[in-house]
């Protein structure tokens, strides 16, 4: 597996450019996080699931020797790529796992993993795991599941998946290299248990947003650092409350927008903040509140968050025989979740 110092750097890809006032932008996605074990049971792997990747297209992901699961396989499905990271099993049973969490707890971000690689000190009972990866490509949709294991060494998905979505980037750049760039990101909702199903799990999201005149670091999109949105001020707030549930219409995804940066600006944050929806359905299972501040009952406890940020190099036209590179950092899942009854 390719150096994780490396990962926790940068991941680099080629843009590309057509000759529209703007021009799609392909461009390298990373991100890492901790998640926390909320099935109720012993884990035995996680499973992170990449629709429109290929295993080509992996530059870099997070293991061994930091986490108890080491370094994960890619598992090609033909229309996604499956990071799999999974204990080993053998005579005496698995080898390793994932404890039951004892109760509520925050995550920085960056905590679970061994303490001798910076992690926190109770790594090992905590009930949480850090893992991540670095692309050259955006993914259609990112799914995260917990992997169970049996007594004859078989790994299947626990229940449901962890139900934090991921954003969508998109970037276009301008034909004239002093404009400024125009960026897109897109929240899906959670999509729909059954396909029979008319609508999917309602959750609330809270965003917040602001751009800088420098790029952002990989180690400051944690929750609490200063250069990560939170609403503190008036202008970082984007949306106060929105709902989004997948079938409902209206509120399918959260989308900010194809907007041009400001002329200055090197870099742009987001970041999400989940929370349950724990207002009335029909009989159907659509919600039927969506003024989360006229009802306050109807919000229930935070899930979890994604902080995403994206960093621009200054755009050019290329040579014919050179292209541009962009810098992307994509990261920041801090999810906090009850331990299930």
């Amino acid at each position: 597996m390719k150096s994780t110092s490396q990962f926790l750097g940068a991941v680099l890809a080629l843009v590309s450019f057509s000759t529209p006032a703007f021009a799609t932008t392909l461009f390298g996605s990373l991100s890492n996080f901790d998640v926390v074990n909320d099935t109720g049971e012993i884990t035995r792997g996680f499973e992170i699931e990449l629709e429109g990747v290929n295993p080509a297209d992996i530059a870099f992901t997070f293991g061994n020797p930091y986490i108890r699961y080491g370094d994960p396989t890619l598992v090609d499905t033909g229309t996604a790529t499956i990071v799999r990271y999974a204990s080993a099993f053998g005579g005496s049973g698995w080898a390793v796992g994932t404890p039951i969490p004892s109760g509520p707890f925050p995550t920085g971000g960056h905590q679970c993993f061994f303490p001798a690689y910076g992690g926190d000190p109770n790594y090992e009972t905590l009930g949480g795991e850090h893992f991540g990866i670095a692309l050259n490509g955006n993914p259609t949709n990112t799914i995260y599941r917990w992997l169970l294991g049996d007594v004859s060494g078989n790994l299947s998905p626990a229940g449901s998946n962890v139900k934090i979505p991921a954003p969508v980037w998109n970037v276009q750049a301008p034909v004239n290299p002093a404009a400024p760039a125009a960026v897109q990101a897109v929240i899906p909702a959670l999509p729909k248990e059954h396909p029979e199903d008319l609508f999917g799990e309602a959750i609330w999201v809270k965003v917040f947003v602001t751009e800088a005149a420098d790029p952002v670091e990989l180690h400051h999109l944690v929750p609490g650092d200063p250069g990560v949105p939170d609403g503190s001020e008036p202008a970082e707030v984007e949306i106060e409350w929105q709902l989004l549930q997948d079938g409902k219409n209206g509120v399918g995804e959260v989308d900010s927008g194809l907007d041009d940066l400001a002329a200055d600006s090197e870099s742009v944050t987001r970041r999400y903040e989940f929370y349950k929806y724990t207002g009335p359905y029909d009989l159907e299972g659509e919600a039927l509140i969506e003024d989360a501040v006229a009802n306050p009952s109807a919000v229930g406890e935070f899930m979890g968050a994604q902080n995403a940020a994206l960093n621009l190099a200054p755009f050019v036209v290329p040579e014919p025989t050179t292209l541009p590179l962009l810098l992307l950092g994509l990261s920041g899942l801090a999810a906090r979740c009850r331990r299930r009854g």
